[in-house]
């Protein structure tokens, strides 16, 4: 493995999408929740996940414009930005260690691989992207369709003022990238990113040979994961598939999950159940999220030094920040994409610095994922642009530094020095 003689490269595959944001909802509200789903699998809107547009339509009997102006948002939208789990947690990982998080930011790169339409939205997507410092060589346009964007719904005082968001998403492009078109080079990298590629229908489906194949280079692998509603609807009460096979598991070293996603992959309705059925299928690091309420870690010791399972809350002190001062408070799209991305920022930081796999601290990881996670409540969207490098990695470093005392005094988690 690299450390500072070298370049460590990281390339991702995955979700990558216009984000057209709406704020102001009340999700609460009687004209939003005649279009929640009532059961699994229905094409209703999903709080906090993410649905298709047409499986809405259908639901709904009515095109996505009737939807808005019944809803009464059949407006311009208020934010646009670029998201996708695997996009903007590439970003998050390259401004953080390009920004000074390590001593020569020449000594990493990072490369996305998908693909978008030719046309204004894709224009537009590039017109963000180009702003940021990761390759788009690997980025493929494709010109008879159209590219991938989200509908993004965001309520600022759900839950109690924690705030969510739901998504009524178009795959376009991403919905015909196949995995032939990575090409070998993708495998090579030090460090493989798959994030969200349930939205990106054939990588998920062929993601066991995908994997296989990157381990098979002695990259380390890293999978973040969103809710699956191609394999919720198609079958709401199996738990989904991950792959050709559940070998995925144990080809991946850090696994990043939030609690739906884990029981539904488990079908497990038991979050302790869930977890037990992903560390018994062999993943080797997990990371579990639950919004603003506590998570859960793990490692078996090969990519992080050993963790038994344990709890770790959020940052308090961001928290406790963003509900006395509301005027600062942006919204949560993009939180859990951010975490991954502090996550990815770490393990580069740590290779960096000469640690080998099953050397590294989880409990730095931890602190960059939350530190990126919590900085991204502070603005609208998941990409931040910077005016210039280094500008998020000092608001994401004051955050970090909070949760590491956090952890310290917690002692859940054991902290090293670094």
């Amino acid at each position: 493995m690299p450390g500072r003689d070298r370049k460590i490269v990281v390339n991702g595959v995955g979700c990558s999408c216009a984000d057209y944001l709406f704020t102001g909802f009340d999700f609460n509200s009687e004209r939003f929740q005649k279009y929640v789903s009532k059961k699994p699998g229905d094409g209703g809107i999903s709080i906090g996940h993410l649905i298709f547009r047409r499986d809405l339509e259908a639901f709904a009997g009515k095109s996505m414009d009737e939807i808005r102006k019944d809803q009464g948002w059949l407006r311009e939208n208020d934010h646009f930005s670029v998201g996708g789990p695997c996009i903007v947690g590439l970003i998050n990982a390259a401004q953080l260690l390009k920004g000074g998080l390590i001593d020569n930011p020449d000594q990493c790169e990072f490369n996305f691989y998908g693909a978008m339409g030719q046309d204004v939205t894709g224009d537009r997507m590039l017109k963000v992207i180009n702003q940021c410092p990761v390759n788009l060589d690997h980025y493929l346009r494709m010109p008879n369709h159209p590219s991938a964007a989200t509908l993004v719904l965001s309520d600022q005082n759900y839950k109690n003022g924690s705030g969510e968001r739901s998504f009524v998403y178009h795959g376009g492009a991403l919905d015909a990238y196949t995995p032939e078109m990575l090409g070998e080079d993708f495998f090579k990298a030090d460090v493989t990113f798959f994030s969200g590629t349930a939205s990106v229908p054939q990588i998920h489906a062929n993601i066991t040979t995908l994997l296989r194949r990157a381990k098979a280079y002695g990259s380390v692998t890293v999978v973040g994961t969103v809710f699956d509603f191609l394999n919720e609807k198609r079958n709401p009460h199996k738990r989904w598939p991950l792959g050709e096979s559940d070998e995925s598991y144990r080809l991946i070293d850090l696994l990043a999950v939030d609690f739906v996603e884990a029981q539904r992959m488990s079908g497990e309705a038991n979050i302790e159940k869930a977890i037990a059925f992903l560390m018994r299928s062999g993943v080797h690091s997990l990371f579990v999220t639950n919004g603003d309420e506590a998570g859960y870690v793990f490692s078996d010791g090969k990519l992080f030094t050993k963790q038994a399972l344990s709890r770790f809350k959020i940052c308090q002190k961001a928290v406790e920040h963003l509900k006395a001062n509301p005027h600062l408070r942006g919204d949560t799209t993009g939180c859990g994409d951010n975490f991954a991305g502090g996550l990815l920022a770490s393990i580069v930081k740590q290779l960096n610095s000469g640690r080998k796999p099953g050397e590294l601290s989880l409990a730095d990881a931890l602190g960059w994922a939350n530190g990126s996670g919590s900085f991204c409540c502070y603005s609208v969207g998941g990409t931040y642009l910077e005016k210039q490098p280094g500008e998020k990695l000092r608001g994401v470093r004051r955050i970090h530094d909070l949760y590491v005392e956090q952890l310290v005094a917690e002692g859940a988690v054991h902290v090293a020095k670094m």
